[in-house]
């Protein structure tokens, strides 16, 4: 039965926590992902709009139409020459949500993969520059990630919410919208959006978790909600130290 975010209870997280750890028998973490958000988003359909997961993915890791979208984006946003086979891919590999497109990763758009093609480029993106932030991980990071990310083997160290009390009327610091589609925002009666993010212990590999719902949900009410995250980690660690990111690959 779908409840709103205001309404979880002790009984909810554990019992979501349950059904996250069957995900660690899925083969790949595209599929863990996919079922991960599909569990949530059943839950909580009353309060959800949209539920995404990203994954950091390096370039040559991809599937081959997954590279051809970003070779896209990098022809757009003038950062092809910045792209290479370790640059991280910021990957969409869960959504669900109230439209029938949104249910597959494959028919986004726009957010489907966003290279971290250089510090720059991320630092113009209002949302994910300030989802990055708010786990603690520093822009300038994005132009050493080999050196300074991945040579440490892990990304655990990441963790944080952000959070924005209303994507209608929220800004950051430098005035722009935080969530920069406000058509979206708009059409689809957009309230409070939270940023989950955290990494794995043993692999350099980036995890957010974004919702976007159509109520105002207080701070507090959302940080218990990080801890289904972990267990989303916890249960496709194998996975991401195997490299099975996708099917076949």
């Amino acid at each position: 039965m779908a409840k709103r975010l205001t309404n979880t209870n002790v009984a909810d997280s554990e019992g979501l926590q349950v059904k996250i750890g069957e995900i660690a028998g899925c083969t790949c973490v595209q599929g863990a992902a996919q079922r991960f958000v599909e569990t949530i988003y059943e839950r909580f359909s009353a309060s959800l709009v949209l539920l995404r997961l990203f994954i950091t993915v390096h370039y040559d890791a991809l599937p081959e139409q997954d590279r051809v979208f970003v070779d896209s984006r990098g022809q757009a946003t003038n950062t092809s020459h910045l792209i290479h086979g370790t640059t991280p891919i910021f990957t969409l590999l869960g959504t669900c949500g109230i439209r029938p497109e949104w249910n597959d990763r494959s028919a986004s758009s726009h957010f489907r993969c966003i290279p971290l093609a250089s510090t720059a480029f991320i630092a113009s993106l209002s949302m994910l520059s300030r989802q990055f932030e708010s786990v603690g991980f520093d822009l300038g990071l994005i132009d050493d990630w080999e050196t300074k990310v991945v040579a440490t083997g892990r990304a655990d160290q990441y963790r944080g919410l952000l959070y924005i009390r209303d994507a209608a009327t929220d800004r950051d610091l430098q005035g722009r919208m935080i969530v920069p589609k406000q058509d979206f925002v708009t059409a689809n009666g957009v309230k409070t959006t939270l940023g989950f993010g955290s990494g794995y212990a043993g692999h350099p590999t980036l995890v957010t978790l974004f919702a976007f719902t159509n109520e105002i949900i207080e701070k507090p009410v959302a940080e218990p909600l990080m801890d289904l995250l972990e267990g989303f980690i916890s249960s496709t660690e194998s996975l991401v130290g195997q490299g099975r990111f996708f099917e076949g690959r």
